[in-house]
């Protein structure tokens, strides 16, 4: 993970912004919240996503998404945080790939058989642990950057003070907060 801040000649200085995340339920919302400044937003797919208020997106929507994104340096992030029932596991690891394929910057996970397998499949995508997942410790972040996730996004619970503890215990990770 790059350091938010480094000194230059006895200066603090910027070296990474944060990241502007937004959440879009539909192509015209993406493309507005990418035209007036989001670095990324996220989106459900219409298979394996709890995002239930929102339209959401096939597969030819991401792909198109994604081309759009690209034309403003922006990246998609797809939830994929259904927890997984016996009865819906069928085609998981397709839709993993069909993701892959269209470019999809990072999935929002909280199912840990979604993590590994993600992984485990050599996506070029990031996996990114859901706030559904509550997680609110140092513990538990460090438990999942040993899983290989690329980000935690913290429980909407965490206060600001256990921000500054978890960052603290846990400094190279990706954290959404």
């Amino acid at each position: 993970m790059q350091p938010i801040s480094k000194i230059i000649n006895g200066r603090r200085v910027i070296v990474k912004k944060p990241e502007l995340l937004a959440p879009a339920g539909n192509l015209e919302k993406l493309k507005t919240a990418i035209i007036y400044g989001a670095d990324a937003v996220f989106i459900g797919g219409k298979e394996f996503s709890l995002r239930s208020q929102a339209s959401n997106f096939s597969i030819e929507d991401i792909k198109e998404a994604v081309q759009f994104a690209n034309q403003y340096g922006a990246k998609i992030h797809v939830t994929c945080n259904i927890i997984l029932h016996h009865d819906n596991l069928e085609g998981i690891k397709e839709y993993l790939q069909a993701l892959d394929d269209a470019g999809v910057t990072a999935i929002i996970v909280a199912d840990p058989y979604i993590m590994n397998l993600a992984k485990s499949m050599d996506l070029k995508l990031e996996v990114h642990v859901s706030t559904q997942m509550s997680v609110t410790n140092s513990s538990a972040v460090k438990f999942f950057e040993d899983m290989g996730m690329d980000r935690v996004v913290l429980g909407r619970e965490t206060t600001f003070a256990d921000l500054k503890d978890i960052r603290k215990n846990a400094p190279d990770i990706d954290l959404e907060y």
